[in-house]
């Protein structure tokens, strides 16, 4: 349960799965308050724990890259989809 401590990851993998193929820069404006290292770390260990993958495009500046949910990330869709409910129902 490490790989979501924290504020941001959760709401990364929300991100990527409303928008398949999101950029960074994409990811860093949805995703209101977050400074880009932490954006940067975020997606470091989500890609590290096989939840996204990365698609980059180009080999020289400037590259464009994509972020993109994994099958095992794909699995936690329902359960996020119950975390987001609930969290209309009870916190707003």
């Amino acid at each position: 349960m490490d790989i979501f401590a924290g504020k941001w990851k959760l709401n990364i993998l929300w991100l990527i799965y409303k928008n398949d193929g999101i950029g960074f820069n994409q990811l860093k404006r949805k995703a209101a308050g977050i400074t880009n290292i932490m954006l940067v770390r975020s997606l470091e260990t989500l890609a590290t724990e096989k939840l996204i993958s990365k698609k980059v495009f180009g080999s020289q500046a400037p590259v464009r890259s994509e972020y993109h949910l994994t099958d095992k990330a794909k699995g936690l869709i329902p359960i996020m989809k119950e975390l987001n409910e609930w969290g209309k129902n009870n916190l707003i």
